[in-house]
């Protein structure tokens, strides 16, 4: 029999901002993959045209995090200062991308036709 879960909404800040040593100690162990991680699916949601991104960031955690379209590019910037603390400037260059397609709008059919038209020329 399949068990049914409410959860509470919290904005982003909750568990992306260490304002508190619970995040910190989190961040600090999971914080490569989890941002990485947050950056690929607000990425796949502005390809996607999606107005907000939900997520469980810890399997212990209560809340879902919510991010709002207005705030994906805010998050993306907060995503790519931890990479540059981190040195890890492939990442960088990536999240600017993603950056670059919310300030376009682009959606995934536009980015996938721009792809067959790059490799055709090859």
């Amino acid at each position: 029999m399949r068990t049914t879960r409410s959860f509470t909404t919290v904005g982003w800040e909750k568990y992306l901002v260490p304002d508190n040593p619970f995040v910190q100690n989190f961040l600090d162990k999971n914080g490569n993959d989890v941002l990485w991680q947050i950056a690929q699916n607000i990425h796949n949601s502005i390809l996607d045209g999606k107005d907000s991104l939900a997520f469980v960031v810890h399997t212990n955690a209560g809340s879902v995090v919510m991010i709002e379209r207005h705030d994906f590019d805010i998050v993306l910037d907060y995503c790519n200062e931890w990479f540059v603390k981190k040195e890890m400037y492939e990442r960088c260059a990536e999240i600017q991308k993603f950056k670059t397609n919310l300030k376009n709008k682009v959606t995934r059919k536009q980015l996938n036709d721009s792809r067959k038209i790059q490799k055709n020329l090859i």
